[in-house]
């Protein structure tokens, strides 16, 4: 079957989403070190998390899933109940969110619980990005056809990724995260 560009979109937000749990990994290492953290960072990889995968990337996968369970049902539902991650993920991030804030307002929030929640959010999102990777990506590539994909492409409005895409946007994050990768 047709391979849709918007199949390679969704593949490089992981690659692009990877890259910033990285950052959020170093710095929840930073906290248990003790060292300075820079919870700018943190938010802007969260502002960022709800901006653009929560708004426009998850949408995306929810349609073509959607379209799945119409073009093949039984293999579809094989894979999870996706709509249901997405929705966990959405809460997730704004908890986390949440408590971030709290955090940098002086709240008595304890440090193990800002950690426990920075972590949780950075496996939830890798084991979905796994498990998306490695079951639905494939069996939407091998299950959907170019007119699949075109009516996919119709139902959504598509938006450059405001971190990625060089566009407005995100440009103290974007130099941190080089920075970052740079110091590797």
């Amino acid at each position: 079957m047709a391979r849709s560009s918007l199949l390679s979109s969704l593949r490089e937000d992981h690659v692009n989403a990877a890259r910033l749990l990285d950052l959020l990994t170093r710095e929840a290492q930073m906290i248990r070190d003790g060292d300075d953290v820079d919870y700018d960072v943190i938010e802007g990889v969260l502002d960022y998390f709800t901006g653009y995968p929560d708004a426009f990337h998850h949408p995306l996968e929810d349609q073509v899933l959607n379209r799945l369970l119409a073009v093949d049902p039984d293999r579809a539902a094989a894979i999870g109940d996706l709509l249901a991650d997405h929705a966990r993920m959405r809460r997730d991030t704004a908890d986390l969110f949440t408590t971030l804030k709290g955090v940098r307002l002086e709240a008595e929030i304890p440090r193990d619980t800002l950690l426990q929640k920075l972590d949780s959010f950075v496996e939830m999102y890798r084991a979905h990005m796994a498990a998306e990777e490695d079951r639905f990506f494939p069996l939407a590539e091998e299950v959907l056809g170019a007119v699949d994909w075109a009516a996919v492409r119709q139902s959504l409005e598509e938006r450059a990724d405001p971190l990625f895409s060089g566009k407005e946007g995100f440009q103290g994050l974007r130099k941190r995260l080089l920075a970052f990768e740079n110091n590797l």
